[in-house]
């Protein structure tokens, strides 16, 4: 998809339970050029891990997204189109589409965060937290700079960017057929609302 582009991978492995053994990361290091594994002692975070696959990239333009990846492929070629364009950052965009796949609890979450989004920042998104987003090397110094682990990195994240006045994109993107994406726990939702909090008053 992109044209011969010399691509190094980065998977970092979160403090996984089902920790994969060194047969398959082999496996994927013979078969996969320019790939590198990282694993952690134990999770934490989101925001965590990203820092660290993004600390051992060593790129001109950076792609992160979810191990389960749940929107179409050509995203990908997409995002580094946008990059090659100029953008800093370019922020995945959820369709409706996406709302008819998800159940209604995860709807009610994301579309009151957005909102609650748009009432407390400036920033020229609402959509922070689709998990798939590219970046110029300058987004990625400031992703390196967040605090957050857990979710809400990508929030800071666009925030510092806007702060920065860095072009922001935001790309339109569509979930695969038969994608299932679990709840949100409660346990999750009041880390978050907490990370919000610090975020709003950084």
């Amino acid at each position: 998809m992109l044209n011969g582009i010399d691509v190094q991978w980065i998977l970092v492995d979160d403090g996984s339970k089902m920790r994969p053994n060194s047969t398959e990361i082999e496996r994927l290091k013979t078969a996969v050029k320019n790939f590198q594994f990282i694993q952690l002692s134990k999770n934490f975070g989101k925001g965590y891990a990203v820092r660290i696959g993004m600390h051992n990239a060593n790129a001109e333009k950076f792609i992160y997204t979810d191990i389960d990846f749940p929107y179409q492929d050509q995203e990908i070629q997409r995002i580094y189109c946008a990059l090659q364009e100029g953008a800093d950052l370019v922020i995945a965009k959820r369709s409706e589409q996406y709302y008819t796949k998800v159940s209604k609890s995860r709807t009610w979450i994301s579309k009151r965060f957005k909102a609650v989004i748009r009432m407390l920042f400036n920033i020229p998104t609402t959509d922070t937290q689709a998990g798939l987003k590219g970046l110029s090397l300058k987004a990625h110094n400031l992703l390196l700079q967040t605090k957050i682990n857990r979710y809400l990195f990508d929030l800071e994240l666009v925030k510092s960017c806007a702060k920065q006045q860095l072009k922001i994109v935001e790309l339109p993107v569509s979930l695969k057929e038969g994608v299932a994406l679990s709840d949100v726990s409660y346990r999750v939702l009041f880390t978050e609302l907490l990370n919000l909090f610090r975020i709003f008053i950084q």
